[in-house]
């Protein structure tokens, strides 16, 4: 496997593992599991280990997150069947015709708005470059995004104004009849929840646009299914990387600074559906030039579910489970909500914090997912049980993780342990025989756009 085998970024995500397994997995995988052997991923993320073992070992693959769980299955699940509708495969016809009678729909509904944004969007590029004069319609664009209506239907009629109609008086019931009704049409989810806030008016139109073409794929296509998690992939790719924000979901970018309303505007010209396109392409590319082992399977769940007794890996062959959990108290759900929620596209209820809805346009935090490999105090336990169970499955067990921001191993150096590493073997050879530590420095990414030097952590357990 070479690291051009997997040059698609599936997501604009934190921490992905593509270089670290050229220089740093590789080796390790192949000297605990040999060729055809199964391999667990049970924090696979953005698959990026998944896809780069694949064509050696059978994958199954696990994350918590809907929106992960889409995106490995997109590239990991498939047989000879499937490969000849990849060849044959034509998005036009999939999708074509439901996308564009929704994005007329939603179009109608804010036709005065999307006129203002094609026209400022341009104009404040040529304002930064020196073609224009001035930061004026920096200013308009600003007093554009402020009067646009809030997600939860809330906005007082006084304060609906006249740019964002009809779609803004009207909104207060479609939300109430969406929220018994997911179904309905228009779908609105993304325009209402996120314009003008992570995305361009005429970017969130395209999102709902073809996520709704997404749902409408006939249920008598005999590859409904795949076809589905394939353009569902890319369309989360497209997601990632056309965000005003940086690297994650977890707040939107200002735009109070004109550097900063210049970064959003660049963004929100990005078009979506070329992203979309681009990036269907190159998971169509990878399954050609890469073929996987037959018999792959995807799941959704907590990890420790997953791995403990009564869970659909029962029956399974399991040879070694790879464990990439949350490094810090940041969980992941914050971050990544808004692909979750795409995904489910259930406009669910969002939080609100002193009467106002959060800038960061969460659902409910008890609808999101924590993780205990996230808590400071559940954290060691939470290795406990992933190891105990790995060797009740008597299976061998391969754990990412950082010696210098762990969440665990930060609180041992704050405990005075010298050599966190070396504790994290002690506790891992309760349930294993031999458990060998392996460390490297490398560059991690972490919130935002900036890289930090780091020493990744490897332990490997078996027998």
């Amino acid at each position: 496997m070479t690291r051009e085998a997997t040059d698609l970024r599936t997501l604009w995500y934190m921490g992905a593992k593509t270089r670290l397994c050229e220089e740093f997995l590789d080796g390790a995988v192949r000297d605990l599991l040999e060729p055809g052997g199964t391999l667990l991923d049970a924090c696979c993320g953005t698959a990026a280990v998944s896809r780069w073992f694949a064509p050696s070992y059978r994958i199954l693959a696990n994350d918590s997150q809907q929106f992960s769980a889409v995106v490995a299955a997109a590239h990991l699940e498939g047989d000879e069947t499937w490969y000849g509708a990849l060849d044959q495969l034509d998005a036009e016809v999939d999708l074509a015709r439901a996308c564009n009678t929704n994005s007329k729909q939603l179009e109608a509904l804010v036709p005065e708005a999307l006129a203002i944004e094609d026209s400022l969007l341009p104009a404040i590029i040529a304002e930064a470059t020196g073609e224009g004069s001035g930061t004026a319609k920096m200013e308009e664009y600003r007093s554009f995004v402020e009067t646009a209506p809030l997600p939860d239907g809330s906005t007082p009629p006084a304060q609906s104004s006249p740019l964002h109609q009809p779609f803004a008086l009207r909104w207060p019931g479609m939300l109430m009849e969406r929220q018994k009704n997911s179904e309905a049409t228009p779908a609105v989810m993304c325009t209402a929840y996120w314009a003008h806030v992570y995305f361009g008016l005429r970017q969130a139109i395209r999102i709902d646009s073809l996520r709704y073409a997404i749902s409408q794929i006939p249920h008598a296509d005999p590859h409904r299914q795949r076809k589905q998690k394939l353009y569902l992939a890319a369309l989360l790719h497209a997601v990632s990387v056309c965000t005003s924000g940086t690297s994650h979901f977890a707040q939107p970018r200002s735009i109070r600074g004109d550097a900063e309303l210049l970064a959003v505007v660049r963004r929100r010209q990005i078009d979506i559906d070329e992203q979309f396109e681009l990036a269907l392409e190159e998971i169509r590319r990878e399954w050609m030039v890469r073929p996987r082992l037959p018999g792959n399977r995807v799941f959704c769940g907590d990890i420790h579910q997953i791995l403990e007794s009564g869970s659909a890996l029962d029956g399974e062959q399991l040879d070694l489970v790879y464990l990439d959990p949350p490094y810090t108290a940041d969980n992941y759900s914050r971050f990544y909500h808004v692909l979750e929620t795409l995904v489910n596209y259930d406009y669910p209820q969002l939080e609100v914090r002193r009467g106002e809805v959060t800038k960061g346009r969460y659902p409910l935090q008890e609808e999101r997912f924590t993780s205990d490999f996230c808590s400071g105090v559940r954290v060691e336990d939470a290795f406990r049980r992933v190891a105990l169970a790995c060797k009740e499955r008597e299976c061998k067990l391969l754990i990412s993780y950082s010696t210098d921001t762990g969440l665990l191993t930060s609180r041992w150096k704050k405990q005075g342990i010298e050599q966190p590493a070396k504790m994290f073997r002690e506790i891992l050879l309760e349930y294993f025989g031999a458990v060998e530590i392996r460390e490297k420095s490398l560059m991690h990414s972490g919130q935002g756009d900036s890289n930090k030097p780091v020493r990744e952590l490897l332990l490997l357990c078996e027998e």
